[in-house]
């Protein structure tokens, strides 16, 4: 634990385990509730949440491959630092779903309309791979092994966490706008914090 001690006092490690802790929560909350969210907010029978909660998915493995080739690109040609490319496809990943998120919640009209702003959202949110989810390897290349694991311990953790504080947020409130806003502002901070603390090094 020594090592893992070590590690954790390092504001670069500190930057992955915010953005892990708290993109996760975004993504595994939405993960778990957006089938309940479309069904109560729009009444969409559960035979057809299908059509309105599966496409944001399919779009994030298409961000994400394009999220690698446009890294590289930038980092091979030294177009951008490597920090500044990792700021931008984390800050991106995260702010674009918290912009749909609030979209959401204030403006959807229907379940099209809710699914249309989520889809974006979450599409974007595949940006990631090419930020927190390869960073380790440009932080402690010789320990990535050890950094991706306490990255991803952090991840779990806020999916854990969020999918039983949304049940709690909805249920108390009985507010699918403040659930999604809690959310929102999980992937905020996580932006924020990641673009100031990030490291190439």
């Amino acid at each position: 634990f020594t090592e893992v001690r070590f590690l954790l006092q390092k504001k670069e490690v500190q930057a992955i385990v915010v953005a892990q802790y708290t993109q996760s929560w975004g993504l595994y909350g939405l993960m778990n509730w957006l089938p309940s969210y479309i069904q109560d907010q729009f009444g969409v029978p559960v035979a057809d949440l299908a059509s309105f909660t599966v496409l944001p998915y399919a779009l994030q493995g298409g961000v994400g491959l394009i999220a690698g080739v446009i890294a590289d690109t930038w980092i091979a040609s030294g177009s951008i630092s490597v920090r500044r490319c990792r700021q931008i496809m984390q800050g991106v990943g995260m702010g674009v779903p918290a912009v749909a998120l609030w979209a959401a919640a204030s403006n959807a009209q229907s379940a099209s309309e809710a699914s249309a702003y989520l889809t974006v959202g979450l599409g974007a949110s595949a940006l990631t791979l090419a930020g927190v989810s390869v960073n380790h390897l440009d932080i402690a290349p010789s320990k990535a092994g050890l950094v991706f694991g306490i990255g991803n311990t952090a991840g779990t953790l806020g999916g854990f966490v969020s999918v039983a504080a949304c049940g709690f947020i909805q249920q108390a409130t009985d507010s699918w706008p403040a659930v999604l806003g809690v959310i929102a502002a999980h992937y905020v901070v996580g932006a924020l914090v990641w673009c100031a603390w990030v490291g190439d090094k």
